[in-house]
Order: C-alpha cells, then sequence, then structure tokens
C-alpha cells in the first residue's frame, strides 16, 4: 500500500503539523457484572462499562493511531495470575499459561477491572507491527505506555502489589520493544533530537521530522502520573534521552521536553493547549472520560479537542455507535469525515 491510498495528506507537513485520534486503555474489556466489587472499583461502576475491540481492528476500521497500554511489570511471572475478583467468586486463576510468562502485562487493574484483549506487551507489539507492515503508508502510531503502580486498595486485602520501576525495570522495558520493533521501525528521541544539543532545543527550533520521511514507524511516550521518579529514573546519565526508546512527559523548560500530556481541553486549558502546539510540542489530550462525558451528552469536549490542535486526542469512542448505553446515544469523538489523519487546525492553515 502506497501513501497516496492510506493517511493521504499534503507533502511537507512535519510531525507536528497533523492530528489524529487514539484510544484510551486500548485493551480494556467489559468485567462480568458479578466481579464489578464496589469495594475495589469505587461507587461508579459505571466508569469501567467500555470496551475496545482488538488494536489491529481499532487502527483499521476505527481509523485510530494511536493506543494507550497500560503496563504492570511481572519479572518472574505469574504475579497477576489470581485477580482478587476471580478469587471472591472462587473462579480459580487466570487459565491462560501467559500469565506465568516473565515480562510486562497489559490490563487495567490486576484485581478488579483486570480483563484484557492482549495481556502480554509483546503481544501488543507484535499486534502494532503486523498491522504497520501490512499498512506501510501509514503516519507513525504513537503508543503511550502508562506505568502503573500498586492499587491502594490491593495493599490492604492481598491483592498485586506491584514492582517499582527501577533502572533496571525500565531498561527491560526498551529491551521488550526493541525485540519486537529494530531501530528503522522506531521513532526515537534520538531521531528527533539528531545533532541538536537538548531533545527540547530540536523540537523547537529545527522542529519534528517531515512526516513522509517517517511514515510506517512507531513512537512511544511514557505516562508515569504523579510518579516523577520513573522519569528520573529513566533519564538517569541521559537528560536528552540518549539511547532511550520512549520520550518522557514532562513540562515545558527541560532537556528531554518534547511530548506533553494535557488531558482536559475545556476552558482555559483550551489556550494552553494551543500556546503548546504553536512552540512545538506534541500533545495529547482526551476528548471524553469514561463514561461521564458520554453520559452527560458533552459532545462539546471533542469539539474543544480537536480545535485546541492537540496532536493527539484520546477516546472511548471512535466511531458512531459505541456510546449506544449512554446519554443519548450519539456521542463520538472523530476527526471530520473519520478519516484517520487530518493537518493540525493550528499549526497549518486548513478548514476543520
Amino acid at each position: 500500500m502506497t501513501t497516496t491510498d492510506l493517511d493521504a495528506l499534503p507533502s511537507g507537513l512535519r510531525l507536528n503539523q497533523i492530528q489524529f485520534m487514539a484510544t484510551h486503555n486500548s485493551c480494556h474489556q467489559l468485567m462480568p457484572p458479578d466481579e464489578r466489587f464496589a469495594f475495589l472499583m469505587g461507587d461508579n461502576l459505571d466508569s469501567y462499562r467500555y470496551e475496545h475491540p482488538p488494536i489491529d481492528v481499532q487502527l483499521g476500521q476505527q481509523h485510530v493511531r494511536g493506543v494507550e497500554l497500560d503496563l504492570y511489570p511481572d519479572p518472574a511471572g505469574g504475579r497477576y495470575r489470581y485477580p482478587l475478583a476471580r478469587r471472591w467468586q472462587r473462579r480459580g486463576p487466570r487459565p491462560e499459561k501467559l500469565w506465568d510468562a516473565p515480562g510486562f502485562k497489559v490490563m487495567h487493574a490486576p484485581d478488579a477491572d483486570y480483563r484484557t484483549s492482549c495481556p502480554t506487551l509483546t503481544g501488543a507489539l507484535r499486534t502494532i507491527k503486523a498491522w504497520s507492515l501490512a499498512h506501510q503508508g501509514h503516519v507513525p502510531i504513537v503508543v503511550q505506555l502508562e506505568l502503573k503502580a500498586s492499587w491502594p486498595w490491593a495493599l490492604v486485602t492481598g491483592g498485586a502489589r506491584v514492582p517499582r520501576w527501577t533502572p533496571a525495570v525500565l531498561d527491560d522495558l526498551d529491551a521488550e520493544v526493541r525485540r519486537v520493533f529494530d531501530d528503522a521501525a522506531l521513532l526515537t528521541p534520538d531521531r528527533v533530537r539528531g545533532v541538536a544539543p537538548t531533545l527540547e532545543e530540536a523540537v523547537l527550533t529545527t522542529g519534528w521530522p517531515l512526516v513522509d520521511d517517517v511514515r510506517g514507524t512507531v513512537l512511544f511516550f511514557l505516562d508515569y502520573g504523579d510518579q516523577d521518579y520513573i522519569r528520573d529514573n529513566y533519564r538517569h546519565g541521559r537528560p536528552s534521552l540518549l539511547g532511550r526508546v520512549a520520550f518522557t512527559t514532562p513540562p515545558p523548560g527541560h532537556e528531554d521536553s518534547a511530548f506533553i500530556m494535557h488531558n482536559d481541553p475545556r476552558g482555559p486549558n483550551a489556550e494552553r493547549i494551543t500556546d503548546l502546539v504553536r512552540r512545538g510540542y506534541l500533545v495529547r489530550t482526551r476528548s471524553d472520560e469514561p463514561v461521564s462525558t458520554a453520559k452527560r451528552n458533552e459532545h462539546d469536549r471533542p469539539a474543544a479537542a480537536l480545535a485546541s490542535g492537540a496532536h493527539m486526542i484520546s477516546t472511548d469512542f471512535p466511531k458512531p455507535g459505541l456510546a449506544f448505553r449512554w446519554g443519548d446515544g450519539r456521542f463520538v469523538a472523530q476527526l471530520p469525515g473519520g478519516v484517520a489523519v487530518r493537518p493540525n487546525p493550528i499549526t497549518v492553515s486548513c478548514q476543520p
């Protein structure tokens, strides 16, 4: 497939001059009703009632170009095989053998909201790679790696204790990605930084690479919430992420500032996002939160996300009809015309 049949764009655009949709918690599956324990999941159980098809279906039929994988280290294997929700219903451990294998596991939560379409990071990455090889004209697929910690209630109920993201564990994460993708398939901080002194200086001056030069690649960034020690461990001795697979997500003003998360595009946040976009950073935002946005018929939130110029807009409803349970049932978050990518409304003169 050529670049003219997939992800068509005007020539000469840089990576920060496009906009695309992504899915939130991209492997999330609905829990059985009798395993939705309010003690573990909170009173608003509806907030967990969304799910996604397999990743390759999202990339293909749903036209997303970003996915989010919630990761849990499992260095010895077997740590997450027997979730509390299954124990409390006396269902026995998860039957799949791969839960015993060492590596990184993908799910929203180990004990309460544990159902996933792709239990292992390697499995998810192989799915992305296979789709990418079959559709080589695609713009870079952006993979958000959310690095999770122990859930508070797990510490008092006998649930899974999540290992810390030590330098060694983060090295293992990079290695697992590189076992699936070779250097040519990865859009890394090194490729973006080039000969600039720092990564931030590169994106604010030389700029991001031309889209046509990096089609068919995959870009990773780390989402670690308020666990700033993870960023410290990941960039220790390499403040501009020399040799690293993934981008970090600090605020502006740091050597590794390039990709920024700003999850709420409403109100004054819209101006903040637009300012970051104009300055040259890549920005991720969210058009909805499960599932309150759809329940309240907040159709203006996706519009605000699109208008802000944020490059990556994450949703649980990338196609019409997926919100049939909520609000007026018509909630959807997609680019105009349902396309996979468009010129960015802030950094490129175009009609939304």
